[in-house]
């Protein structure tokens, strides 16, 4: 009866956040950007280390850009890199003959190390009025920067959110995480467009220079060596309010991340993501946190109840097909913007893992260790080696 009635709290209040979710998705308007010239300068800036297998893709693919020279910079910062990143972009400005609005910053000692000091160095040196940040592993269509600076001068919002789609690289394993991370977007999405937003990935984000100085940039959360995309939102929405940040809706705004090839550095990257939940002070990105993973840890212990005691099968297959019926339908809608419906055969099967992996994560995460890109990360945050 105690099970019964716990998974009925807990249920109930995870279908409330979902179906909020759902329905902010489907009332975001798709957007379709008008004729008009841009006159937006535009500044977009890569932290990176340890990308010299990547790098030059991601810059091909930033100067194929669609919007005029003039009006558009990209600034690559090394973060301390340990090969050859630096050289490979040095290598690419000296032999292109179109990069006089590329610049490569390098990272000294006193500047600092990881991803915000990173960034907060290419900020100091911009000249953009709209500041665009992706990674180093990414790549993006040649409308993508055209679409977000017409989404700018349309609705002028503090912080745009934008799509980001995972290719899977043909492996089992990357489906598998490009399912998944189809559910992270979306409910980036939903819950922007519904008035609360709770996600935002640093692949894709857009935000204004007084937004960034208003906020004093990442001052107080530099502790934490991921999350620069997270505390920056809820610093905008702190400032301006959560209708100050828009997620953009369009298939020309997407994009590109490789999935991880191997299960080690997915493990790994997962213990990043979670490590900077400790630095969370956003009561709403708090209670969906929590709900999120004590609904994914309930039918993980209803689960291995069942397997102790045949009695709760019935209830964990309940609470497994009801989880799936509360989600499905935001997976579904969103995988048509992204054009990778197919892998919705995968969902069931995800769900599942899905659980699991978000209950240990969770735990592993806010209490042990992990290592990224050669450092070593500690539960409080400090980077090693």
């Amino acid at each position: 009866m105690i099970f019964l009635l716990i998974s009925v709290i807990v249920f109930v209040g995870y279908a409330f956040l979902i179906t909020a979710i759902t329905i902010g998705w489907l009332k975001l308007k798709g957007f379709k950007k008008n004729d008009s010239l841009p006159t937006i300068k535009v500044s977009i800036i890569v932290a990176a280390r340890n990308e010299a297998g990547n790098i030059e893709m991601l810059l091909n693919s930033l100067l194929a850009q669609d919007y005029p020279l003039h009006l558009l910079e990209i600034i690559i910062v090394d973060d301390h890199s340990s090969d050859n990143t630096s050289s490979l972009v040095e290598e690419f400005i000296a032999k292109s003959k179109e990069t006089q609005n590329l610049k490569l910053i390098k990272l000294t000692e006193d500047e600092g190390s990881g991803k915000k000091a990173a960034i907060n160095q290419g900020i100091q040196a911009l000249k953009g009025e709209l500041i665009v940040i992706t990674d180093a592993d990414c790549i993006a269509g040649n409308k993508w920067i055209l679409t977000l600076a017409s989404y700018f001068a349309e609705h002028h919002p503090q912080m745009i959110l934008g799509p980001v789609s995972m290719t899977d690289g043909g492996s089992f394993f990357g489906k598998l995480q490009s399912l998944e991370f189809i559910s992270l977007i979306s409910a980036a999405a939903g819950s922007c467009s519904v008035g609360f937003p709770i996600l935002a990935n640093g692949a894709n984000i857009a935000f204004t220079r007084q937004a960034y100085d208003s906020c004093g940039g990442f001052t107080g959360n530099m502790q934490f060596p991921s999350g620069d995309d997270m505390f920056l939102m809820t610093s905008i929405k702190k400032k301006f309010g959560a209708k100050a940040i828009r997620f953009l809706r369009s298939e020309e705004a997407i994009v590109y991340t490789p999935a991880i090839l191997g299960f080690k550095a997915f493990i790994q990257q997962r213990l990043r993501w979670v490590s900077k939940s400790r630095g969370y002070t956003d009561p709403t990105l708090i209670i969906s946190s929590i709900l999120v993973f004590l609904t994914n840890g309930w039918l993980v212990l209803t689960g291995l109840a069942a397997i102790v005691n045949p009695g709760f099968f019935k209830l964990f297959l309940g609470l497994y097909v009801i989880k799936m019926i509360i989600d499905l339908p935001l997976m579904l809608s969103y995988s048509r913007l992204q054009k990778s419906r197919p892998l919705i055969a995968l969902f069931p099967l995800m769900e599942l893992l899905n659980a699991v992996y978000t209950l240990l994560i969770g735990i592993a995460g806010n209490i042990g260790k992990y290592e990224w890109k050669g450092r070593r990360v500690s539960n409080k945050g400090m980077e090693r080696g």
